[in-house]
């Protein structure tokens, strides 16, 4: 496997608050390793569903739980890991948020939103917790989002 460009890895505890910082880190990260905006809204769209699954489902807000998250740029790619110490899940048995019975449900589209934005989400059981990979290309035209994420809220365009 080729080594990365630039790589930075985070723990966070499993609590509401770090959702937060965890925005604040990966915001750092654009700053720092000069991401541009039009790819980092794919990056950090599909990284905050993650996280946010990772603390409230897989660790269900357990604060003696923690989330790590590395974040690694390659020539043509992003690679994001988020890593909980959950009891795991099957994809495939999430319900589709788009059938007529899951539209007014209040959770259940972070999955929908990873897979639709990143070229690839893969996810592995490990021996303490589940492993979220996901991978986004780069790109020179990436589609932009219609409204900017700053505030934590995005409508794809």
């Amino acid at each position: 496997m080729t080594k990365p460009i630039k790589e930075a890895h985070n723990e966070f505890v499993s609590a509401i608050d770090s959702i937060r910082e965890f925005e604040r880190w990966f915001f750092s990260l654009k700053r720092r390793f000069k991401i541009p905006a039009r790819e980092f809204d794919r990056i950090y769209l599909a990284s905050n569903e993650a996280f946010i699954n990772a603390i409230i489902h897989g660790n269900k807000l357990d604060p003696e739980k923690k989330v790590s998250v590395a974040f690694k740029e390659f020539k043509h790619i992003y690679r994001i890991e988020v890593q909980d110490q959950g009891g795991g899940f099957e994809p495939g048995q999430v319900p589709d948020p788009r059938e007529d019975e899951n539209l007014l449900k209040e959770s259940g589209r972070g999955l929908l939103i990873m897979t639709e934005i990143a070229d690839e989400v893969k996810f592995y059981k490990e021996k303490e917790g589940l492993r979220v990979k996901i991978k986004i290309k780069k790109r020179s035209g990436a589609h932009k989002l219609s409204r900017p994420i700053a505030n934590g809220g995005a409508t794809a365009g």
